[in-house]
């Protein structure tokens, strides 16, 4: 209503918040050698401040609707006012009264939540996203929580930074320039990742994880951040065995994404990350094992990765291929692939632990089709290699029961077929229903799926691929 503005008008006034205009992203904020006016506190003092923004959550509580339209306007004087409302200047002139600053900073941050706890249509978020990151919401978060605010009053600000962050690509940028130009807040951002606040350290973890995923540019910011600190001497190795398991799983998520680049810096000088990381594949909680199987298939591409340590995975990643979870079995098969391109001993090893075998098992008899598809584009990489393609051959015979093949109509299939090789190799015929594999004198697997009928060209046909795993995004 017009009575709504006017009082977030008269609010500005005497708060002096220019509402002609928000600062153009990469500004520096007014405070920076320029000292804001401070507030006329004779017409609302601090403790006016907030019975304001109570009266704002009030509204925002039975009317958010209607408020939201609000959010989306950069130049708008309820963005401004609350840019203003967590700007280092406005936030200095309450020093008198320490108490007041985190209550206003929560409160601000309260009302810019209200977006993310609603059903709100994607334009009108994609809206209020570029609102904040145009008036540069993300950026003055991360300097409230560093310099501003006690520690234990950093949590809803840094869930609503990690919230913008995973929400708006373009959100990273703006963080990462802010962070990296302040030693202060890579302090801070250090603290927080060997902090006992678990809902701290998660959130902080999931955001390092969305920048590791932008863009390689990042590395250099993350390896400030990753640097050994004075309290551990290993953060990696200290939070991929921490007691809370969310915690392990994000250390591993972000492992995995720092592996999607080339050998990443920020791994140099992290003695212990990789033997730490096999552990997780054994870890009770499956989304833990998820993410270290993820986070094991990227290392397996790195060649500073050891083979002696990596070989150390198979046994597990093999169980893995049975995991409850299809993700963790899709990782788990990539992993195997990728370490079969690493060398004959790694292969051997394969061999050793029927990782061929298992992989055959898994793409015939697993009843999710995801993983089916995950073990039989790790069996096309891996089936290059003559000793594991020996093993295939010798095994697609024991799969040509009616009763051990899932998702396929088995039809007898003689000698003479069109298509069978009189050497008994496999080979590929078509008729109208699908793909038939012909082997001498054995079933042949017509495919009710497409993928177990083309398995045979792919055993003869395939080509080496490294597989470079993607990861899952964090909400």
């Amino acid at each position: 209503s017009e009575l709504w503005s006017l009082v977030w008008h008269c609010v500005a006034v005497v708060l002096h918040v220019g509402t002609n205009r928000a600062a153009p992203e990469g500004d520096p904020p007014p405070s920076a050698g320029h000292p804001m006016a401070e507030p006329d506190w004779n017409l609302l003092s601090p403790q006016g401040t907030l019975l304001f923004l109570s009266l704002a959550l009030s509204v925002f509580t039975r009317e958010s609707h209607q408020c939201l339209p609000q959010l989306t306007e950069s130049h708008g004087v309820l963005m401004v006012t609350l840019k203003r409302l967590l700007s280092p200047g406005f936030l200095a002139c309450l020093d008198g009264d320490p108490e007041v600053v985190p209550d206003v900073v929560i409160q601000v941050c309260q009302l810019l939540c209200f977006p993310f706890a609603l059903d709100v249509d994607k334009d009108t978020l994609a809206l209020i996203m570029e609102a904040m990151r145009l008036t540069q919401i993300p950026a003055q978060l991360l300097q409230v929580c560093a310099c501003h605010l006690p520690f234990s009053f950093t949590e809803l600000p840094m869930g609503l930074l990690c919230q913008l962050v995973v929400s708006d690509t373009q959100v990273i940028d703006q963080v990462v320039r802010e962070a990296a130009a302040s030693e202060h807040i890579v302090a801070f951002l250090k603290s927080v990742l060997l902090s006992d606040n678990v809902t701290l350290t998660t959130d902080l973890l999931s955001l390092l994880t969305h920048v590791a995923r932008a863009c390689s540019e990042h590395l250099p910011f993350l390896q400030r951040i990753l640097r050994d600190s004075d309290v551990t001497g290993q953060s990696l190795s200290y939070l991929l065995s921490h007691q809370q398991y969310l915690i392990r799983a994000r250390t591993c998520n972000l492992l995995g994404n720092l592996l999607r680049h080339s050998f990443s810096p920020a791994l140099q000088n992290q003695p212990g990350w990789l033997e730490g990381l096999l552990e997780c594949l054994s870890d009770p909680e499956g989304c833990v094992r998820r993410a270290a199987s993820f986070a094991v298939g990227n290392a397996a591409c790195h060649a500073s990765c050891p083979v002696g340590t990596l070989g150390r995975a198979v046994p597990t990643l093999t169980r893995l291929l049975s995991d409850p979870q299809a993700k963790t079995c899709c990782n788990a098969a990539l992993a195997l692939s990728n370490l079969g391109q690493r060398g004959a001993e790694l292969r051997d090893l394969l061999i050793q632990n029927r990782a061929p075998d298992l992989l055959l098992q898994v793409t015939c008899q697993d009843p999710r089709k995801t993983v089916r598809e995950g073990a039989l584009e790790a069996l096309r990489a891996l089936s290059q290699h003559p000793g594991i393609q020996q093993v295939l051959h010798r095994d697609l015979g024991s799969f040509g029961k009616p009763d051990r093949v899932v998702g396929t109509r088995l039809v007898p299939q003689p000698a003479t077929a069109p298509g069978c090789l009189s050497n008994g190799t496999w080979s590929i015929s078509e008729d109208g229903a699908g793909i038939a594999l012909a082997h001498v004198g054995c079933w042949d697997i017509l495919a009710a799926h497409p993928f177990a009928g083309i398995l045979a060209w792919l055993l003869l046909c395939s080509k080496k691929v490294p597989m470079n795993l993607t990861g899952e995004r964090q909400s």
